[in-house]
């Protein structure tokens, strides 16, 4: 069964680096926000424009799930407004919805934005005052949003939601 992953996390929780991770054990394609961005900046496209970046992450993604792909949907979705396009598109295409909620402490996200290389798109560090809003209004994964939740703290990892034990 296709599935769409649906990562949620404040900036330099794991996310990246969590789908590089499992997207082959997944069987899954990873369509990152921040892989758009370096696509539009290359093309001359304005990567800030967040409207457009995350049509594009919608376009392929539906692609993906169009042609009976499973899909990790890499980008922060912090807010339960910011993820509905996910959810839509796991229906649209009877994809099974999984979010992946990466439940990591302030400190440990600001310690990795500080040890970032500050040279490529995606790896740049970002402002302090980002990671905390992000990570302060963060909006967890409810009950009734996707089929399943998984929550990610550290190396170990968790489940909440339908059909889980």
């Amino acid at each position: 069964m296709k599935t769409l992953y649906v990562l949620i996390g404040a900036p330099c929780s794991g996310k990246s680096t969590w789908s590089h991770n499992n997207a082959s054990i997944l069987q899954a394609a990873i369509v990152s926000s921040d892989q758009v961005r370096i696509d539009f900046r290359s093309g001359g496209l304005n990567p800030l424009n967040g409207d457009a970046v995350f049509a594009d992450v919608e376009r392929r993604a539906r692609d993906l799930l169009q042609s009976d792909r499973s899909v990790i949907l890499d980008a922060t979705h912090y807010r339960r407004k910011y993820r509905t396009y996910a959810i839509k598109l796991a229906r649209e295409h009877q994809a099974h919805s999984i979010a992946v909620w990466f439940d990591e402490p302030l400190e440990v996200c600001r310690s990795r934005n500080q040890q970032r290389d500050n040279q490529t798109f995606g790896e740049e560090r970002v402002p302090d005052d980002i990671v905390r809003n992000i990570w302060e209004y963060l909006q967890p994964p409810s009950d009734g949003e996707f089929d399943e939740i998984m929550k990610v703290q550290g190396s170990g990892i968790g489940y909440q939601g339908s059909g889980i034990a």
